[in-house]
C-alpha cells in the first residue's frame, strides 16, 4: 500500500492552531451572519469591515526571509492563466491580485509568478484548513484568508468538503447537487468542516482596494454561483480567469452572462486530466 503524504509538509501544532483560531464556531457566529447588508447603517458596515479585517484577512509575509517553496525551480505553477494575464497587461508591475482556491498557495498557483518576478501582491483565499496551514508556511507576499466566498451577498458560515485541491461547499445530506460531484475516492478525509464565507465585495472594501487587476476564481463548482453575487457596476475587475467544468450550468451560460456584465473572452486555458478549464475574461475598457 502506498503511503499517503499529503501531510508530510503540515506542521501539526500549526494545524491545530488553524483550527482553533479560524474553524472553531463553538462560542456561535459572528453577530453579522446572514444578515441583509444594504439595510445597514455606515457606522455598522464599518464594523463589520473593521471585524474581517482584524479576524479574517492575515498578513504573514515576513520581508525577512525568502519564499518556502517546494519546488522553487518553478517560476510559474500555472497551467497558463497566468502567462494570459501577463499577455493583456503587457508584464504590468506592482498588480493586484485576488486568488480564490488558492491551494496551498504554490501548486498550480496562478499568482505566484506575479507576486514573485511582476512586484504583484494580493489576497489569497482558501477555505480547506489543511491547505490553508501549507499556504501559512510559504510566506506569500500577499494577505492570506481561511475563509471562502460567499454565494449569497450576505457573510455566512457554510459546511465545506475537504478534499485536497478539490474541495467545495458541500452539505453532508446533499445527495441533489447542482455541481458535479467529487467522489469520496479523491476525497483526503471526506470530513466536512464549518467555514466563514464573505461576499468579494466585503473583502474587497475591508483592504480598501479600488481595483483588482485579476480575479482568479477555482472552488469546484460554485462560480457562477459566487459571480452572480458581485455588482460588477461597483467593483473594477480588470480580468477573471474561472473555471467551468464542475458547474451545471456550462461555459456557454458563464460566456453569455459575463459578456452581459461588459468583459469578452480572452482565451481558454485547457489541460488533459482536468488541471485547467478556465476561461479568460477581459473587461472591455481594459
Amino acid at each position: 500500500m502506498i503511503r499517503d503524504t499529503y501531510l508530510d509538509d503540515v506542521s501539526a501544532d500549526l494545524y491545530q492552531t488553524v483550527l482553533r483560531t479560524w474553524y472553531n464556531f463553538s462560542n456561535g457566529e459572528a453577530w453579522y451572519n446572514n444578515k441583509n447588508l444594504s439595510t445597514l447603517s455606515p457606522e455598522v458596515f464599518h464594523d463589520i469591515l473593521s471585524d474581517i479585517h482584524q479576524n479574517w484577512i492575515i498578513w504573514n509575509y515576513n520581508p525577512k526571509e525568502s519564499y518556502i517553496l517546494q519546488r522553487s525551480d518553478i517560476e510559474d505553477p500555472s497551467m497558463g492563466q497566468s502567462t494570459a494575464v501577463r499577455e493583456i497587461f503587457n508584464d504590468k508591475k506592482n498588480g493586484f491580485f485576488i486568488e480564490c482556491g488558492a491551494y496551498d498557495g504554490e501548486t498550480r498557483s496562478n499568482t505566484l509568478f506575479l507576486e514573485r518576478f511582476n512586484g504583484w501582491s494580493g489576497l489569497l483565499i482558501e477555505a480547506d484548513p489543511i491547505n490553508f496551514t501549507k499556504m501559512l508556511q510559504k510566506n506569500r507576499r500577499s494577505y492570506l484568508s481561511p475563509t471562502c466566498l460567499s454565494v449569497t451577498r450576505s457573510p455566512t458560515v457554510a459546511s465545506f468538503l475537504m478534499a485536497r485541491n478539490v474541495g467545495r461547499l458541500h452539505k453532508p445530506e446533499n445527495t441533489t447537487e447542482n455541481v458535479s460531484t467529487n467522489t469520496l475516492d479523491v476525497a483526503y478525509t471526506g470530513e466536512h468542516i464549518h467555514v466563514q464565507c464573505f461576499p468579494l465585495t466585503l473583502y474587497i472594501a475591508a483592504l480598501g482596494i479600488k481595483t483588482i487587476d485579476y480575479f482568479s476564481l477555482d472552488i469546484e463548482g460554485n462560480e457562477i454561483d459566487v459571480l452572480e453575487t458581485i455588482p460588477f457596476n461597483e467593483v473594477d475587475i480588470k480580468t477573471l480567469s474561472v473555471e467551468y467544468i464542475h458547474n451545471a450550468k456550462g461555459r456557454k451560460y458563464l460566456i453569455d452572462m459575463m459578456e452581459h456584465r461588459g468583459y469578452y473572452v480572452y482565451s481558454f486555458v485547457e489541460h488533459p486530466d482536468n488541471l485547467a478549464n478556465d476561461i479568460i475574461f477581459v473587461k472591455r475598457d481594459t
